[in-house]
């Protein structure tokens, strides 16, 4: 066996899941992830083997993190490079392995042929559930260049799975899951848009049939990147079934000078024996233990912040901007957050990008009066921009019409009325980088709503080369030099709405707009699919006006104030319409919310089971002392009384008290509900197992409880 110096299995253990690395062929394959096992034995391994097929190749092809060619692989190749019209025929041999202490694996694979070695380096952090798993793609020629067009990382699903669920979507509506069985199927997803697109984020999730919030086997995969990228799921002829997931590459776009590597986007994998619920506290534990802005924000408490879009969209100045700034701190409003329309000649969306100066005419003495109110109002400030793009009608296009990208032979095609600019170049970074250094240097800005409105149709550079890969690169520099030179400021990652949500750019984000919807009802079930991943901290939760402008739905301020509060809580329309009483109702949630944000930021997920027409939801503390639970209504229900409420997450021989906090009462059934819960203790067992009886409600309402160990 070529590959025969080397160990058959290397095994990656931390305190609760086990990795086992196959060895025996030349390529490295993922032979097991899942529960820490404490009894292994390589013998016993061999017998889990398969026999060979009839009418099949005599040794059959593994499943190897990047599949070739040339073993007879017939699924879709993990990796397939090219020089010229020769060196196709790539067939890597393992040849070292390097294990650092229980966590850590380098392998490298090298083909003399083609002159290619491929390093992997597979991480499983210490606590938790998670495996890493990053590759490169060496040229080692010394005189030829090296095309690489496929780099897809490539796992085998344990054949007990039988479905996947993989997330899709539209502008206002992203994250919404779909489960498909495995059976004999081919499903891929490639993504072109040159960000990680509202359609379908980079993660997949393949388990058992009967998944539930609590019980079942999963396992789940994401892409770290924020560009166009591939995801593929299918079951070959003979029966195995595999997930990839890569960047998606255009012809010659990634081109390697001789002595150069390729560095492909990392896959994060998680695992759960404890179904639904027990995979996204893997989810939440990773992020917020591996990505350091994330770890940041438990430094400080999310602030309550308003932003200034739907309630004004272009028609802010500086008189208007003042009394909003005063009215929102006697709500209780912690961070005031300027959106569009504030700089150099933008009164719509046709012009102005590029330009990042105060406009004169509606803010005549610049920033500076509006900082200054927000400091006497003891807020925070920030502000909306879009570095990535430019207007035809700005200055900045007017100076440097070839900044952009585009195809030579094409007209332009503009997209919100305006074209993407080409970061690569390095005069293009010098000149974003410094007008955003002039603002966060000139004014105490502490956030930056970064957003990006439009796909990358025509990504082409002044070379005519595919340029989304760059690009996506270059933004990630980009972004690390502003948090560097500004690590005080807050970057809120925002691609109309959802559009670049992922684990990529989230090294140097502290928070996502999952929608661009503030419709409550359809935020819901973003906010579900979100959160499978993301904990509550990043996912940017507004309450929006009584009308949605997206949908035009009405729904009153406790259902959208009630929904919003899961999240980090934010306000989004015209605060100076609000009456009396909706006014009350506001800083009543904005009260709850400062009380029980700790909770809410740092707890653990609990995703509850319930019938179509509602959905429960939940937080608790990691001691189990505390928990915070949602309930919705979405729609009118066959039967006249609820589904008992049965918790999860608690300490079952515990005791607790269960408040009712929101919302308000407004109704006789909430009135009898919440004296009902009034002095009594119940435990944790009870409260699972039986639950409570919930109170009649309409559709579209949502409920609030907090439990406290008595």
């Amino acid at each position: 066996m070529e590959n025969s110096e080397f160990q058959p299995f290397y095994q990656l253990n931390n305190s609760d899941t086990s990795v086992l690395v196959d060895c025996r062929q030349r390529l490295p394959v993922i032979f097991y992830v899942g529960p820490r096992l404490e009894h292994f034995d390589v013998a016993n391994l061999a017998l889990l083997d398969r026999h060979e097929a009839p009418a099949s190749v005599p040794a059959e092809p593994s499943i190897a993190l990047l599949p070739d060619i040339t073993s007879g692989w017939l699924g879709h190749p993990g990796i397939a490079v090219r020089r010229g019209l020769q060196g196709w025929q790539l067939h890597c041999v393992l040849q070292r392995v390097t294990q650092s202490q229980c966590d850590g694996l380098v392998l490298t694979a090298t083909c003399a042929a083609t002159q290619v070695s491929v390093l992997y380096e597979l991480a499983l952090p210490t606590a938790g559930d998670a495996l890493s798993i990053a590759v490169s793609v060496v040229n080692d020629s010394s005189s030829e260049m090296l095309s690489l067009d496929e780099c897809n990382l490539t796992l085998p699903i344990p054949d007990h799975f039988s479905d996947f669920t993989d997330f899709s979507g539209r502008w206002g509506l992203e994250f919404q899951s779909r489960t498909q069985s495995l059976q004999q199927v081919a499903y891929s997803r490639e993504n072109r848009t040159g960000r990680t697109s509202h359609s379908g984020s980079a993660s997949v999730v393949v388990h058992e049939e009967r998944l539930s919030a609590t019980h079942g086997h999963t396992f789940s995969c994401h892409l770290a990147w924020s560009g166009n990228h591939c995801l593929r799921v299918e079951q070959l002829v003979d029966g195995r079934r595999y997930l990839q997931l890569g960047e998606l590459l255009a012809p010659e776009e990634i081109v390697l000078s001789p002595g150069t590597a390729y560095s492909a986007p990392v896959v994060w994998c998680c695992f759960s024996a404890g179904g639904l619920t027990g995979l996204s506290r893997c989810w939440h534990r990773l992020i917020r233990a591996q990505f350091p802005t994330v770890a940041k924000l438990q430094q400080k408490p999310r602030l309550v912040q308003i932003n200034t879009w739907e309630g004004h969209y272009f028609d802010v100045n500086e008189s208007k901007l003042l009394g909003l700034i005063d009215q929102a701190a006697q709500l209780g409003v912690e961070r005031f957050v300027l959106d569009d329309g504030w700089f150099c000649g933008r009164n719509d969306d046709k012009s102005s990008l590029g330009d990042w100066w105060a406009d004169t005419k509606k803010l005549p003495r610049g920033l500076t009066p509006l900082v200054e109110a927000c400091s006497r109002n003891e807020m925070e400030f920030g502000l909306w921009v879009e570095p990535e793009m430019v207007s035809p009608d700005s200055d900045l296009y007017r100076s440097h019409p070839d900044w952009i990208l585009s195809h030579e032979s094409a007209p332009q095609l503009l997209a919100r009325h305006q074209l993407v600019l080409d970061l690569a170049r390095p005069e293009v970074e010098a000149y974003i980088f410094d007008s955003l250094s002039t603002l966060l240097s000139q004014h105490p800005i502490r956030y930056l709503k970064w957003d990006m409105n439009r796909d990358i149709h025509q990504a082409g550079n002044a070379l005519g080369h595919p340029a989304v890969s760059g690009q996506t690169r270059a933004l990630y520099r980009l972004l690390n030099r502003v948090k560097t030179a500004f690590p005080e400021v807050e970057i809120e990652g925002c691609a109309s709405g959802g559009g670049r949500v992922d684990c990529g750019v989230l090294n140097y984000v502290s928070r996502f707009w999952p929608s661009d919807t503030n419709d409550a009802l359809d935020r819901l079930s973003v906010q579900r699919g979100f959160s499978l991943f993301y904990p509550p901290e990043l996912m940017g939760c507004h309450i929006g006006p009584e009308t949605c402008h997206l949908t035009g739905r009405q729904h009153d301020l406790t259902f959208r104030a009630g929904v919003a509060f899961w999240g980090h809580l934010g306000i989004e329309m015209d605060i100076t319409t609000l009456s009396d009483h909706d006014r009350a109702t506001m800083m009543l949630l904005i009260e709850l919310y400062k009380n029980h944000r700790q909770l809410l930021h740092s707890g653990q997920p609990q995703r509850l089971d319930r019938p179509k027409e509602e959905m429960g939801w939940g937080v608790v503390s990691t001691a189990q002392e505390e928990g915070l639970f949602g309930h919705a209504q979405l729609m009118s229900a066959l039967r006249p009384f609820p589904v008992r409420y049965r918790f999860q997450g608690l300490d079952k021989s515990a005791h607790y008290r269960v408040q009712c906090i929101w919302p308000p009462i407004d109704s006789e059934f909430l009135n009898d509900h919440v004296a009902s819960l009034q002095e009594q203790k119940l435990s944790g067992d009870v409260l699972m197992q039986l639950g409570i009886a919930l109170p009649i409600r309409k559709p579209e309402s949502v409920l609030i409880y907090y439990l406290s160990k008595a």
